[in-house]
């Protein structure tokens, strides 16, 4: 207690009843040092298997019951320690204890390993790195993504038949960077055969990241340009060149500009190509980018079974779930109405006889 308590002067002036409850007090606060030790000494019936591997996330051991502190050491495993090993020249009990990749021992292996070698981490080389180095990488990646972004824009292949030095055709991502290089100094002195081997940014894989980082900014721009707003969904499925099931969707709506635009949103492969699972292939990547069947206003298939069928088809169960009634029709031109009206307020379109008219809307879900 007197860790915890400095005693009181014998200097200071003491009453007579402080003076006698000083040493009941003293007991009864020894007496609750004694219950707490006591109960924290129990056995407790710990589940060894249920300990953290990391002992800096265990309970301290001093809590333990002074017969429990030994299996808390071994973390609840049949070590060495605890059944004795004899069997040194069989390498095959070594290899039980290691265990696999997973295991505890590895991973407190690797953790060793990099706590050792933190000069050689990522994250150190980089900051390692001077700013000109940086400056002369983020040169490189952005030719990569212009050359990338042209010939997505194209439609043109990205890779050769050859990409060796002795090729005279290398692809035109390659070719088009080459050319773009020679044309620009500053972009001469820092590509292809002048740049670092470990950072040249044309790797097949470097391209595929280009491409992929192009594909979620265009889709991005389309939903923006959406803007929850209802569409048409077009649909399309055939084999490619490998004979796998693929279905093509695009989008068809009004932009803010009020023209009718067609933007193609992606490729899905599917297992089939029954109708149900087109339809839960479509509803899963609609979902993808916060879009409903229920701000559906068209459908568009071929003539196939699978898609047109009157009683099962793709057509069929979508318009089941968008629920296809006289209640959409009415929100549509009402929602028609209001933008309209705004227009004429702000003066962007003329009102006169015959103008801004409902020449005609089909029902929903049949249009083709």
């Amino acid at each position: 207690m007197k860790r915890f308590f400095s005693p009181i002067s014998s200097k200071l002036p003491q009453s007579s009843s402080s003076a006698q409850n000083a040493p009941q007090v003293e007991e009864n606060l020894n007496q609750l040092e004694e219950t707490h030790h006591s109960a924290k000494r129990l056995k407790q019936g710990v589940d060894l298997d249920s300990l953290p591997a990391d002992p800096k996330k265990r309970i301290p051991t001093r809590d333990y019951h002074p017969d429990e502190h030994e299996s808390i050491h071994q973390g609840g495993g049949e070590t060495f320690s605890s059944i004795g090993f004899r069997s040194w020249h069989k390498k095959k009990r070594l290899d039980t204890h290691i265990g696999k990749s997973n295991s505890v021992h590895n991973q407190a292996k690797k953790k060793c390993e990099d706590l050792m070698r933190q000069e050689q981490s990522i994250q150190a080389a980089f900051v390692k790195l001077s700013n000109q180095t940086k400056l002369e990488h983020k040169i490189r990646l952005k030719a990569s993504i212009e050359v990338a972004r042209l010939l997505l824009n194209q439609g043109l292949a990205f890779r050769g038949h050859r990409e060796d030095e002795s090729s005279l055709n290398k692809g035109n991502f390659l070719e088009i960077l080459s050319w773009y290089a020679k044309r620009c100094d500053k972009i001469d002195e820092l590509v292809l055969k002048k740049a670092p081997k470990n950072d040249q940014m044309t790797s097949h894989k470097i391209q595929k990241d280009i491409v992929t980082a192009c594909k979620l900014e265009t889709i991005k721009a389309i939903m923006e340009d959406l803007n929850g707003d209802y569409f048409s969904l077009l649909v399309d499925e055939s084999c490619d060149i490998s004979r796998k099931e693929q279905m093509a969707i695009v989008l068809r709506y009004v932009d803010r500009k009020g023209s009718v635009v067609e933007r193609f949103i992606g490729i899905i492969h599917v297992h089939d190509t029954s109708a149900l699972c087109l339809k839960e292939a479509i509803v899963n990547y609609l979902a993808q980018h916060s879009l409903s069947l229920s701000f559906i206003r068209g459908q568009c298939y071929d003539g196939a079974s699978n898609m047109q069928g009157r009683l099962s088809g793709l057509k069929v169960l979508i318009q089941q779930q968008m629920g296809g009634s006289f209640k959409h029709m009415d929100e549509l031109r009402e929602s028609q109405e209001k933008k309209v009206q705004v227009a004429l307020d702000m003066g962007e379109v003329e009102n006169g006889k015959g103008l801004n008219q409902e020449l005609g809307l089909a029902r929903a879900a049949n249009t083709q």
